[in-house]
């Protein structure tokens, strides 16, 4: 209750649900992230860079993530990811970022920002979608 809340901002919010649908990605680079795609190169001749796309969604402190598409460049999730949080949200963007899954550790791929407030209505009555 003693949050300081922007100018336009109502005291009295309401929760809402955010539905991000992520559904599929084209063009994904060629990519060697990890060693054990050197070592299959290496024992059996494999010339192809092994792509484990995943993509995460960064929103309001929360975040969620697809699952993973094995050896694919382009991947097909249809998938959606929910967020619980009040409207109108105080965060401003969401952030979402297509990695590669690694044993050793994630790389990510590309990353994007969307701007709420280029989206959405204005006032406590908007409307995202």
């Amino acid at each position: 209750r003693n949050l300081l809340l922007p100018d336009g901002v109502p005291p009295e919010r309401q929760w809402a649900r955010f539905y991000i649908k992520i559904y599929r990605a084209e063009g994904l680079p060629r990519m060697n992230t990890s060693i054990m795609a050197n070592v299959k190169k290496a024992l059996i001749g494999e010339n192809k860079d092994l792509v484990d796309p995943y993509v995460q969604v960064a929103f309001a402190g929360q975040k969620g993530k697809t699952s993973i598409q094995k050896s694919s460049y382009e991947p097909l999730w249809n998938e959606q990811i929910i967020f619980t949080e009040m409207f109108p949200p105080l965060c401003k963007r969401i952030k979402i970022q297509i990695r590669d899954s690694d044993k050793v550790n994630d790389v990510a791929i590309g990353t994007h920002f969307i701007d709420l407030r280029k989206i959405s209505n204005e006032g406590d009555k908007g409307k995202v979608e």
